[in-house]
């Protein structure tokens, strides 16, 4: 099964284990391994990641009606009456 970590760059996935490795270490002092490390992304990314991609997308949405209000009024200047 295909992850949805295993689409981002090796070293974008690399630091993000080391991350979590050095972050859980540092607050319980327990040593995590990579493959927990890969699971704890890989949970945080399938709850959060739905999430994020959306914002993403009503941002995008947001923009484009900004833009096409200011062409709509653009256009409107160059109308020409008699």
């Amino acid at each position: 099964m295909k992850r949805k970590f295993d689409s981002i760059s090796k070293e974008i996935e690399k630091k993000c284990i080391a991350e979590v490795i050095t972050r859980v270490e540092e607050i319980d002092g327990s040593e995590v391994g990579i493959i927990a490390a890969q699971d704890i992304i890989d949970i945080v990314i399938q709850n959060l990641g739905p999430e994020i991609y959306n914002m993403g997308l009503h941002d995008s949405k947001k923009l484009l009606k900004e833009r096409l209000a200011d062409l709509e009024t653009e256009i409107d200047i160059l109308e020409q009456y008699n």
